[in-house]
Protein backbone atom coordinates (compact mmCIF):
# COMPACT_ATOMS: atom_id res chain seq x y z
CA UNK A 1 0.00 0.00 0.00
CA UNK A 2 0.70 3.69 -0.80
CA UNK A 3 1.52 6.18 1.68
CA UNK A 4 -1.28 8.20 0.21
CA UNK A 5 -3.34 5.46 -0.06
CA UNK A 6 -2.79 4.68 3.45
CA UNK A 7 -3.15 8.05 4.42
CA UNK A 8 -6.43 7.65 2.28
CA UNK A 9 -7.49 4.45 4.37
CA UNK A 10 -7.17 6.41 7.39
CA UNK A 11 -8.90 9.23 6.93
CA UNK A 12 -11.76 7.59 5.88
CA UNK A 13 -12.42 5.43 9.14
CA UNK A 14 -11.79 8.99 10.74
CA UNK A 15 -14.71 10.54 8.48
CA UNK A 16 -17.15 7.92 8.98
CA UNK A 17 -16.77 8.01 13.01
CA UNK A 18 -16.99 11.50 13.51
CA UNK A 19 -20.47 11.07 11.07
CA UNK A 20 -21.87 9.07 13.48
CA UNK A 21 -20.45 9.59 16.60
CA UNK A 22 -21.76 12.72 18.35
CA UNK A 23 -24.76 14.66 18.31
CA UNK A 24 -27.01 12.38 19.45
CA UNK A 25 -29.15 14.84 21.17
CA UNK A 26 -30.63 16.69 18.05
CA UNK A 27 -33.28 13.77 17.49
CA UNK A 28 -34.44 13.83 21.15
CA UNK A 29 -38.15 14.38 22.04
CA UNK A 30 -38.42 17.59 20.47
CA UNK A 31 -38.11 16.26 17.24
CA UNK A 32 -41.07 17.87 15.24
CA UNK A 33 -41.22 14.54 13.19
CA UNK A 34 -42.87 13.13 16.14
CA UNK A 35 -46.23 14.50 16.12
CA UNK A 36 -46.76 14.41 11.64
CA UNK A 37 -49.69 16.26 9.95
CA UNK A 38 -53.05 14.40 9.94
CA UNK A 39 -53.26 12.23 6.57
CA UNK A 40 -55.14 13.55 3.61
CA UNK A 41 -58.51 12.13 2.86
CA UNK A 42 -58.63 9.31 0.03
CA UNK A 43 -58.74 10.13 -3.42
CA UNK A 44 -61.82 9.73 -5.02
CA UNK A 45 -60.16 6.43 -7.01
CA UNK A 46 -59.07 4.83 -3.69
CA UNK A 47 -62.69 5.91 -1.72
CA UNK A 48 -64.27 3.66 -4.39
CA UNK A 49 -64.19 2.03 -7.57
CA UNK A 50 -64.90 5.19 -9.77
CA UNK A 51 -66.17 5.25 -13.62
CA UNK A 52 -63.84 4.02 -16.30
CA UNK A 53 -61.82 7.45 -17.50
CA UNK A 54 -63.18 9.59 -15.17
CA UNK A 55 -60.92 12.01 -13.70
CA UNK A 56 -59.10 11.58 -10.30
CA UNK A 57 -60.04 14.87 -7.93
CA UNK A 58 -57.07 16.76 -6.50
CA UNK A 59 -57.17 17.68 -2.87
CA UNK A 60 -57.61 20.87 -1.93
CA UNK A 61 -56.70 20.45 1.46
CA UNK A 62 -52.85 21.13 0.55
CA UNK A 63 -51.95 25.28 1.34
CA UNK A 64 -50.38 27.17 -1.43
CA UNK A 65 -46.75 28.27 -0.89
CA UNK A 66 -45.60 31.31 -1.05
CA UNK A 67 -41.74 31.47 -1.38
CA UNK A 68 -41.37 35.00 -1.05
CA UNK A 69 -43.09 35.53 2.30
CA UNK A 70 -40.30 32.45 3.78
CA UNK A 71 -37.73 34.04 6.13
CA UNK A 72 -34.39 32.71 4.74
CA UNK A 73 -32.45 29.26 5.40
CA UNK A 74 -29.09 29.27 6.70
CA UNK A 75 -26.22 28.91 3.93
CA UNK A 76 -26.20 25.96 1.92
CA UNK A 77 -22.64 25.31 2.77
CA UNK A 78 -22.63 26.18 6.94
CA UNK A 79 -21.97 22.81 8.43
CA UNK A 80 -24.87 21.03 9.35
CA UNK A 81 -24.01 20.43 13.24
CA UNK A 82 -23.94 24.39 13.53
CA UNK A 83 -27.36 25.12 11.96
CA UNK A 84 -29.43 21.71 12.55
CA UNK A 85 -30.77 23.54 16.11
CA UNK A 86 -32.28 26.13 14.20
CA UNK A 87 -33.53 24.01 11.31
CA UNK A 88 -35.55 21.31 13.52
CA UNK A 89 -37.02 23.77 15.32
CA UNK A 90 -38.42 26.42 12.62
CA UNK A 91 -39.28 22.78 10.37
CA UNK A 92 -42.16 22.28 12.83
CA UNK A 93 -43.74 25.77 11.40
CA UNK A 94 -42.08 26.28 7.84
CA UNK A 95 -42.11 23.87 4.87
CA UNK A 96 -38.87 25.45 3.72
CA UNK A 97 -37.38 24.67 6.69
CA UNK A 98 -39.10 21.03 6.75
CA UNK A 99 -38.12 20.25 3.06
CA UNK A 100 -34.45 21.61 3.96
CA UNK A 101 -33.95 19.08 6.79
CA UNK A 102 -35.27 16.39 4.81
CA UNK A 103 -33.06 16.99 2.17
CA UNK A 104 -29.62 17.18 4.34
CA UNK A 105 -30.41 14.11 5.92
CA UNK A 106 -30.72 12.37 2.91
CA UNK A 107 -27.97 14.21 1.34
CA UNK A 108 -25.44 12.85 4.43
CA UNK A 109 -27.25 9.54 4.43
CA UNK A 110 -25.47 9.36 0.99
CA UNK A 111 -22.38 10.57 1.79
CA UNK A 112 -22.38 7.53 4.60
CA UNK A 113 -23.09 4.59 2.10
CA UNK A 114 -20.40 6.02 0.25
CA UNK A 115 -17.92 6.27 2.74
CA UNK A 116 -19.03 2.20 3.86
CA UNK A 117 -18.28 1.56 0.78
CA UNK A 118 -15.09 3.40 0.05
CA UNK A 119 -12.95 0.83 2.56
CA UNK A 120 -13.92 -2.18 0.10
CA UNK A 121 -13.05 -0.16 -2.70
CA UNK A 122 -10.04 0.53 -1.65
CA UNK A 123 -9.26 -2.80 -0.69
CA UNK A 124 -10.06 -3.78 -4.76
CA UNK A 125 -8.30 -1.13 -6.07
CA UNK A 126 -4.85 -2.09 -4.31
CA UNK A 127 -5.32 -5.29 -5.38
CA UNK A 128 -5.74 -3.88 -8.96
CA UNK A 129 -2.49 -1.52 -8.79
CA UNK A 130 -0.64 -4.51 -7.45
CA UNK A 131 -1.23 -6.84 -10.53
CA UNK A 132 -0.40 -3.69 -13.09
CA UNK A 133 2.60 -4.41 -14.82
CA UNK A 134 5.54 -2.06 -13.79
CA UNK A 135 8.53 -2.90 -16.41
CA UNK A 136 8.40 0.37 -18.24
CA UNK A 137 8.07 3.96 -17.64
CA UNK A 138 4.47 4.30 -19.33
CA UNK A 139 2.95 1.66 -17.52
CA UNK A 140 4.22 3.05 -14.30
CA UNK A 141 3.22 6.58 -15.41
CA UNK A 142 -0.24 4.92 -15.59
CA UNK A 143 -0.16 2.63 -12.40
CA UNK A 144 0.46 6.57 -10.92
CA UNK A 145 -2.67 8.34 -12.57
CA UNK A 146 -4.48 5.88 -11.63
CA UNK A 147 -3.49 6.07 -8.08
CA UNK A 148 -3.63 10.13 -8.04
CA UNK A 149 -7.35 10.08 -9.47
CA UNK A 150 -8.35 7.70 -6.82
CA UNK A 151 -6.27 10.01 -4.01
CA UNK A 152 -8.31 12.81 -5.87
CA UNK A 153 -11.82 11.20 -5.79
CA UNK A 154 -11.18 10.24 -1.93
CA UNK A 155 -10.32 14.25 -1.56
CA UNK A 156 -13.27 14.96 -2.34
CA UNK A 157 -15.42 12.26 -0.73
CA UNK A 158 -14.07 13.45 2.39
CA UNK A 159 -14.19 16.86 1.88
CA UNK A 160 -17.93 16.54 1.23
CA UNK A 161 -18.04 14.49 4.10
CA UNK A 162 -17.07 17.46 6.54
CA UNK A 163 -20.79 18.76 6.13
CA UNK A 164 -22.18 15.89 7.86
CA UNK A 165 -19.44 15.82 11.00
CA UNK A 166 -20.97 14.73 14.17
CA UNK A 167 -24.42 14.41 12.80
CA UNK A 168 -25.91 10.96 13.22
CA UNK A 169 -28.56 9.58 11.12
CA UNK A 170 -32.16 9.66 11.80
CA UNK A 171 -34.78 7.18 10.93
CA UNK A 172 -36.48 6.38 7.65
CA UNK A 173 -39.52 7.33 9.32
CA UNK A 174 -38.59 10.78 10.48
CA UNK A 175 -36.70 11.76 7.44
CA UNK A 176 -40.22 10.81 5.49
CA UNK A 177 -42.43 12.75 8.25
CA UNK A 178 -40.01 15.47 7.63
CA UNK A 179 -40.71 15.46 3.76
CA UNK A 180 -44.69 14.52 4.20
CA UNK A 181 -44.68 18.16 6.50
CA UNK A 182 -43.42 20.32 3.91
CA UNK A 183 -45.24 18.30 1.02
CA UNK A 184 -48.78 18.83 2.99
CA UNK A 185 -47.57 22.55 3.53
CA UNK A 186 -47.42 22.78 0.00
CA UNK A 187 -43.69 23.58 -0.39
CA UNK A 188 -43.44 22.45 -4.49
CA UNK A 189 -39.54 20.38 -4.22
CA UNK A 190 -41.19 18.60 -1.39
CA UNK A 191 -44.56 17.59 -3.03
CA UNK A 192 -42.69 16.66 -5.97
CA UNK A 193 -39.98 14.84 -3.99
CA UNK A 194 -43.00 13.13 -1.56
CA UNK A 195 -45.65 12.48 -4.43
CA UNK A 196 -43.22 10.78 -6.52
CA UNK A 197 -42.00 8.35 -3.50
CA UNK A 198 -38.77 9.35 -3.55
CA UNK A 199 -39.31 10.04 0.20
CA UNK A 200 -38.68 6.21 0.34
CA UNK A 201 -35.29 4.73 -0.31
CA UNK A 202 -35.35 0.66 -1.18
CA UNK A 203 -33.47 -0.34 1.48
CA UNK A 204 -34.77 0.91 4.20
CA UNK A 205 -38.99 -0.03 3.12
CA UNK A 206 -39.75 -2.56 5.76
CA UNK A 207 -37.84 0.58 8.28
CA UNK A 208 -41.23 2.71 7.48
CA UNK A 209 -44.75 0.41 6.46
CA UNK A 210 -46.73 2.92 8.61
CA UNK A 211 -45.14 5.65 6.76
CA UNK A 212 -46.04 3.92 3.17
CA UNK A 213 -49.37 3.23 4.47
CA UNK A 214 -49.95 7.18 4.77
CA UNK A 215 -48.08 7.92 1.39
CA UNK A 216 -50.55 5.03 -0.44
CA UNK A 217 -53.74 7.18 0.90
CA UNK A 218 -52.25 10.57 0.02
CA UNK A 219 -49.86 10.44 -2.74
CA UNK A 220 -52.25 10.49 -5.46
CA UNK A 221 -54.01 13.79 -4.35
CA UNK A 222 -50.40 15.58 -3.81
CA UNK A 223 -49.43 14.71 -7.03
CA UNK A 224 -52.31 16.01 -9.43
CA UNK A 225 -52.67 19.44 -6.98
CA UNK A 226 -48.49 19.76 -7.85
CA UNK A 227 -49.50 19.13 -11.60
CA UNK A 228 -52.56 21.25 -11.53
CA UNK A 229 -49.66 23.96 -9.98
CA UNK A 230 -47.96 23.70 -12.86
CA UNK A 231 -45.20 20.78 -11.65
CA UNK A 232 -44.49 19.22 -15.09
CA UNK A 233 -42.36 16.53 -13.51
CA UNK A 234 -45.32 15.36 -11.60
CA UNK A 235 -47.56 15.41 -14.87
CA UNK A 236 -45.32 13.57 -16.61
CA UNK A 237 -44.70 10.96 -13.61
CA UNK A 238 -48.86 11.31 -13.30
CA UNK A 239 -49.41 10.80 -16.72
CA UNK A 240 -47.05 7.20 -16.70
CA UNK A 241 -48.43 5.98 -13.89
CA UNK A 242 -52.01 6.23 -15.19
CA UNK A 243 -50.69 4.42 -18.41
CA UNK A 244 -52.19 0.70 -18.77
CA UNK A 245 -48.53 0.39 -20.70
CA UNK A 246 -46.62 0.98 -17.63
CA UNK A 247 -46.65 -2.54 -16.81
CA UNK A 248 -43.45 -2.55 -19.57
CA UNK A 249 -41.43 -0.98 -16.98
CA UNK A 250 -40.31 -0.48 -13.73
CA UNK A 251 -42.68 0.93 -11.63
CA UNK A 252 -42.11 3.33 -8.95
CA UNK A 253 -44.30 4.09 -6.22
CA UNK A 254 -46.96 6.36 -7.88
CA UNK A 255 -46.86 3.71 -10.73
CA UNK A 256 -48.23 1.41 -7.39
CA UNK A 257 -50.72 3.85 -6.09
CA UNK A 258 -52.84 5.33 -8.61
CA UNK A 259 -55.16 2.53 -11.00
CA UNK A 260 -54.86 2.47 -14.39
CA UNK A 261 -56.93 4.69 -16.28
CA UNK A 262 -56.02 5.31 -20.03
CA UNK A 263 -58.32 8.38 -21.02
CA UNK A 264 -56.23 10.14 -18.16
CA UNK A 265 -52.94 9.49 -19.18
CA UNK A 266 -53.50 10.55 -22.62
CA UNK A 267 -55.18 13.97 -21.26
CA UNK A 268 -52.35 14.53 -19.22
CA UNK A 269 -49.36 13.11 -22.37
CA UNK A 270 -52.05 15.69 -24.45
CA UNK A 271 -51.58 18.56 -22.09
CA UNK A 272 -47.82 18.49 -21.49
CA UNK A 273 -47.33 18.27 -25.00
CA UNK A 274 -49.26 20.68 -25.71
CA UNK A 275 -47.74 23.20 -22.33
CA UNK A 276 -43.92 22.37 -24.11
CA UNK A 277 -42.01 25.83 -24.73
CA UNK A 278 -41.47 25.74 -28.66
CA UNK A 279 -37.46 25.94 -27.85
CA UNK A 280 -37.62 22.02 -26.33
CA UNK A 281 -38.58 20.18 -29.64
CA UNK A 282 -37.14 22.85 -32.08
CA UNK A 283 -35.08 25.33 -30.85
CA UNK A 284 -31.18 25.38 -30.55
CA UNK A 285 -31.50 22.75 -27.24
CA UNK A 286 -32.78 20.07 -29.98
CA UNK A 287 -30.34 20.99 -32.92
CA UNK A 288 -27.00 19.18 -33.95
CA UNK A 289 -24.56 21.07 -32.04
CA UNK A 290 -27.22 22.58 -29.14
CA UNK A 291 -27.27 22.27 -25.73
CA UNK A 292 -29.62 19.06 -25.11
CA UNK A 293 -28.49 15.38 -23.93
CA UNK A 294 -27.16 13.12 -27.20
CA UNK A 295 -29.18 9.58 -27.57
CA UNK A 296 -27.18 6.31 -27.38
CA UNK A 297 -26.00 6.86 -31.30
CA UNK A 298 -25.32 10.26 -31.34
CA UNK A 299 -28.46 11.88 -31.73
CA UNK A 300 -30.50 14.20 -29.43
CA UNK A 301 -33.44 13.57 -27.52
CA UNK A 302 -36.63 14.66 -28.38
CA UNK A 303 -39.11 15.20 -25.75
CA UNK A 304 -41.78 15.99 -27.71
CA UNK A 305 -41.34 13.09 -29.73
CA UNK A 306 -41.05 10.97 -27.16
CA UNK A 307 -44.48 12.57 -26.04
CA UNK A 308 -46.29 11.99 -29.12
CA UNK A 309 -44.87 8.22 -29.07
CA UNK A 310 -47.09 7.66 -25.90
CA UNK A 311 -50.19 9.88 -27.16
CA UNK A 312 -49.88 7.20 -30.41
CA UNK A 313 -49.90 4.25 -28.50
CA UNK A 314 -52.76 5.46 -26.41
CA UNK A 315 -54.67 6.56 -29.01
CA UNK A 316 -54.56 3.55 -31.01
CA UNK A 317 -56.06 1.56 -28.07
CA UNK A 318 -58.32 3.62 -27.01
CA UNK A 319 -62.37 4.25 -28.59
CA UNK A 320 -62.31 7.62 -30.75
CA UNK A 321 -65.12 8.65 -27.90
CA UNK A 322 -62.55 8.14 -25.58
CA UNK A 323 -60.06 10.37 -27.22
CA UNK A 324 -62.17 12.79 -27.74
CA UNK A 325 -63.05 12.87 -23.97
CA UNK A 326 -59.26 13.02 -23.49
CA UNK A 327 -58.26 16.13 -26.02
CA UNK A 328 -61.78 17.75 -24.40
CA UNK A 329 -60.05 17.36 -20.93
CA UNK A 330 -56.68 18.58 -21.45
CA UNK A 331 -58.30 21.29 -23.43
CA UNK A 332 -59.86 22.80 -20.67
CA UNK A 333 -57.28 21.65 -18.20
CA UNK A 334 -54.95 23.84 -20.44
CA UNK A 335 -57.05 27.14 -19.45
CA UNK A 336 -57.88 26.48 -15.37
CA UNK A 337 -54.44 24.53 -14.66
CA UNK A 338 -51.05 26.53 -14.30
CA UNK A 339 -49.38 26.16 -17.42
CA UNK A 340 -46.28 23.11 -16.85
CA UNK A 341 -42.99 24.02 -16.46
CA UNK A 342 -39.72 21.64 -15.83
CA UNK A 343 -36.79 24.12 -14.26
CA UNK A 344 -33.45 22.96 -15.08
CA UNK A 345 -32.01 21.22 -12.09
CA UNK A 346 -30.17 23.40 -9.52
CA UNK A 347 -26.19 23.43 -10.09
CA UNK A 348 -24.50 22.63 -7.30
CA UNK A 349 -23.12 25.57 -5.06
CA UNK A 350 -20.57 27.41 -6.75
CA UNK A 351 -20.97 24.58 -9.97
CA UNK A 352 -22.45 25.61 -13.69
CA UNK A 353 -25.55 24.90 -14.27
CA UNK A 354 -26.42 21.82 -16.30
CA UNK A 355 -27.33 21.92 -20.36
CA UNK A 356 -29.03 19.24 -20.31
CA UNK A 357 -32.92 19.71 -21.16
CA UNK A 358 -35.18 18.90 -18.18
CA UNK A 359 -37.72 17.66 -20.23
CA UNK A 360 -35.69 14.46 -21.19
CA UNK A 361 -35.18 13.72 -17.23
CA UNK A 362 -39.04 13.21 -17.68
CA UNK A 363 -38.68 10.27 -19.48
CA UNK A 364 -40.78 7.01 -18.29
CA UNK A 365 -42.16 9.44 -15.37
CA UNK A 366 -38.45 9.77 -13.61
CA UNK A 367 -38.76 12.11 -10.53
CA UNK A 368 -34.84 13.29 -9.87
CA UNK A 369 -34.03 13.75 -5.72
CA UNK A 370 -34.33 16.95 -5.11
CA UNK A 371 -31.60 18.99 -4.06
CA UNK A 372 -30.90 20.87 -0.80
CA UNK A 373 -31.04 24.11 -2.59
CA UNK A 374 -34.24 23.94 -4.20
CA UNK A 375 -36.49 23.70 -1.21
CA UNK A 376 -35.79 27.57 -0.37
CA UNK A 377 -37.39 28.09 -3.83
CA UNK A 378 -40.53 28.31 -4.86
CA UNK A 379 -40.36 24.49 -6.56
Amino acid sequence: MTATLKHGRTLIWVAALAATGAGMYYWGRRSSAETPPPALAASAGEAAPSKAGAAPAASAAIARYDAGTARPLPPIDSPLRLVLPELQRRAASEPAAACRLAAEMEYCDSLRMRLAGAENNLDMFERQLERMPQDTAPQREQRQRMAESYQTMTDRLLTQSEHCAQVPPISAEQRAAYWRRAALAGQPAAMRHYASGNAFRYQELLDNLPGLATYRGEAESIARTAAQRGDARMLASLAYAYSPQRDGMRRGFLGQVVRPNAVESLALFLQLRDGLPAQDGDGPEAAPGGPGARGPRGGRFNSREMLDAQIRALTRDLSPEQVSQARERAAERAQSWSTPTAPAPPAPPGGAPSNAPPMFLMQGGFVPDVQRQECEGAG
